[in-house]
């Protein structure tokens, strides 16, 4: 009988494991990559509402971010077949401390509709880097997977395949900064239209403690959803985990959008400083 619990326990000790393992494989850089591009880019909005004043920056640049940022959490809402019940893309409330929402509703019996939590609650991230490629390539004519690297699990794992990597990732910056600079398309319009979006849609992309509350039931419905499809499945192999590095693969796109949304954000930042120190200088 102790012979029988050990190797019921070693089993499904195996098993937590190996979700670990998928889990981290096929969302790990998403996760790492959302909450940095989340702290960065409340830093942003902070020093933008120091700089410009509340009222300024929202009908200046904080409307179209934030109508982003709700479309965000709509446009995944309808991927995963919630419903949508209320939607206001701007409205600043003082009172309630919103600028906007999604009020949607999902059936909670729906294996699918419950994992859908999750990309809802960074709809906002995702939207507002996709946003990226459509602007440079409409303005640019460029495509941005031309400068995109891969970038998977393994670099949070092997710390040579990091450097290698973010050494790639610096080089594929660098390579899009150029053509927009000095490429064939570039000029002063196309790239204060583009610093315009990149600053509004930037600074706004940033998720509200009831956002991260829905991702994180989403993706603790999807662990637990994935340890039970392990416990049933992982002594015929593993085969989860290869099937997750394959799909995590195609992800390198996003990876690198985000990345850049990260970048261009850290850039408006060292700007809103140096514009912060010179209105204090001014007033004083």
């Amino acid at each position: 009988m102790e012979q029988y619990l050990h190797t019921i326990g070693s089993y499904f000790f195996k098993v937590l494991i190996a979700t670990g393992t998928q889990l981290f494989v096929l969302l790990g850089p998403l996760l790492v990559l959302a909450f940095i591009m989340h702290f960065v880019a409340k830093i942003n909005e902070k020093l933008s509402y120091d700089v410009f004043g509340r009222t300024i920056y929202l009908y200046g640049f904080g409307w179209l971010g934030t109508a982003v940022h709700e479309m965000g959490h709509a446009l995944f809402a309808l991927l995963f077949r919630h419903k949508i019940n209320d939607m206001v893309l701007f409205s600043p409330n003082a009172e309630a401390g919103s600028l906007g929402y999604v009020n949607h509703s999902y059936d909670k019996k729906s294996i699918y509709q419950n994992i859908g939590n999750f990309f809802i609650g960074i709809g906002p991230i995702l939207l507002g880097s996709l946003l990226l490629f459509a602007i440079t390539y409409f303005l640019y004519n460029f495509n941005i997977a031309k400068v995109s690297v891969t970038i998977n699990a393994d670099i949070l794992l092997n710390i040579n395949t990091f450097k290698s990597t973010a050494l790639q990732i610096g080089s594929g910056i660098f390579n899009y900064g150029s053509y927009i600079l000095k490429g064939e398309h570039a000029c002063w319009w196309r790239l204060l239209i583009l610093g315009y979006c990149l600053y509004a849609i930037g600074s706004s992309i940033t998720l509200s403690p009831p956002d991260i509350k829905g991702a994180a039931k989403g993706f603790l419905f999807f662990a637990i959803v994935l340890f039970l499809f392990n416990s049933i499945t992982l002594w015929i192999g593993n085969f989860t985990e290869k099937a997750f590095f394959t799909i995590g693969s195609y992800f390198s796109i996003l990876y690198f959008l985000i990345i850049l949304s990260i970048v261009a954000n850290i850039l408006f930042i060292i700007i809103l400083l140096l514009m912060r120190f010179i209105k204090s200088l001014i007033i004083t």
